[in-house]
């Protein structure tokens, strides 16, 4: 295969791994319409699908998932990350889609690499770029047209759908930067495989992951088996693979098809009407995100 079509294969596996986390939230929101529990649903799905990564890690080399607890110090670090990063992300983000829809919940959460600019500017003690600053002021006026549709009297999304997705933002920023020194150690598979499958063990207690629904049908089982295999672990999986092909850059830009996958199959799917402001809004965002990931490239 030449380098062209090379490029080519990659960027339509990545952004198949980018549309399936788009899927999986709608296929989430679906499922919580149908009355299951989001903690628990949140919960099992952490875990099976942490589990189902470590299970690729062990097909790929048996003996590197257990590499990581050898070292006392990476240990540690894990299980922070596991409880802070992996624990609080996914059950926010999905508290998030439940008061309000996948598309505007998958909008806000792309604002995490504007924590992650934050956090860099304090610590390098130096002024933003103009790049910069332009990213940053269409992600607030992005966030500013979601929350309000404009209107400065009255917010039109749930505050309790807005704090969630903004608190799993800032959890999505932890688990860009802090994995990363683990993940150039040991893999992307098994450090992310124990997150989840630790965070999900960490928050059971209080997501009461014993309670097992009682009433199941066929469209229940088929949509929890598309957000742990497709939604999670395949997505995952695809998104990495089609990412070591195009470049972190261009996977950066192509992970926000995830909220344009989530709110178009939101309207064809579910029937769910957006306002145009919304649409605007999440534009805004997801031109931001795409200016700072390109001028972050230019600058290394």
């Amino acid at each position: 295969m030449d380098k062209s079509r090379h490029i080519i294969a990659g960027t339509l596996i990545t952004l198949a791994g980018a549309g399936l986390w788009g899927l999986n939230a709608v296929v989430s929101k679906y499922l919580m319409g149908r009355g299951i529990d989001t903690m628990w649903m949140v919960n099992f799905r952490m875990i099976t699908s942490g589990f189902v990564l470590l299970l690729f890690a062990l097909i790929r080399n048996p003996r590197g998932i257990f590499e990581i607890w050898r070292d006392t110090k990476s240990v540690i670090r894990l299980l922070i990350i596991s409880m802070f990063a992996f624990g609080l992300c996914q059950p926010t983000y999905y508290i998030s889609i439940d008061y309000s829809n996948a598309g505007i919940a998958s909008a806000i959460q792309q604002t995490a690499p504007v924590f992650v600019l934050i956090y860099v500017i304090i610590k390098e003690r130096r002024k933003p770029t103009s790049a910069e600053l332009s990213a940053l002021a269409l992600v607030i006026a992005g966030s500013f047209l979601i929350s309000t549709h404009g209107d400065l009297s009255a917010l039109a999304v749930s505050p309790l759908a807005l704090i969630s997705g903004l608190i799993s933002a800032l959890c999505c920023a932890l688990y860009i930067t802090l994995p990363a020194d683990l993940i150039r150690r040991y893999g992307t598979f098994e450090t992310v495989g124990w997150g989840l499958f630790l965070g999900g063990i960490f928050i059971a207690p209080f997501c009461k992951l014993w309670n097992f629904p009682a009433q199941w049908d066929g469209t229940l089982i088929a949509g929890m088996i598309f957000i742990i295999l497709p939604g999670a672990a395949f997505a995952f999986a695809l998104f990495l693979y089609g990412t070591s092909i195009v470049g972190p850059v261009r996977g950066g830009v192509y992970n926000l098809f995830e909220p344009v996958t989530a709110l178009a199959a939101s309207v064809i799917l579910l029937n769910q009407n957006f306002h145009p402001t919304e649409i605007g809004g999440t534009a805004a965002i997801l031109a931001g995100i795409a200016i700072l990931t390109v001028a972050k490239e230019k600058t290394e």
